[in-house]
């Protein structure tokens, strides 16, 4: 998730974390059906092996793959820690658009996120 906190805070942070925790358990049950689908080719040697292997693989790989791509994204939405939060209050400090930015995100009724907190980092590195 890119972040620019010359501008206003996006509003939408806890409805995107919600649509990818929604997204997650389907992806998860799909890769299960095709953990049991191997299995039971394992154990029970089905009639159409090929296709019942070829059926699994898919069922596998292809919501394994979107799967760590939502989970990637959910990082960038995660709370930050208390090691995290006094980094901000010295950001805040150093820069005043920071301290805007963090006040901006306050008046929305809601705390930083991890993309934020980065980009507060980079700003301050980059200062």
């Amino acid at each position: 998730m890119y972040i620019n906190i010359i501008h206003d805070p996006p509003t939408d942070v806890l409805e995107i974390k919600k649509k990818y925790l929604r997204i997650i358990p389907y992806l998860l049950a799909l890769v299960l059906c095709g953990i049991l689908l191997a299995l039971a080719q394992i154990f029970f040697g089905l009639a159409q092996g090929d296709l019942v292997e070829n059926i699994a693989l898919v069922l596998f790989v292809g919501p394994g793959l979107v799967f760590f791509y939502f989970a990637e994204k959910l990082h960038d939405h995660k709370q930050l820690t208390a090691k995290q939060e006094k980094e901000i209050e010295d950001f805040r400090q150093k820069d005043p658009l920071i301290a805007v930015y963090c006040a901006k995100v306050a008046l929305l009724g809601r705390r930083l996120i991890k993309a934020e907190y980065d980009a507060c980092k980079a700003r301050i590195e980059d200062l």
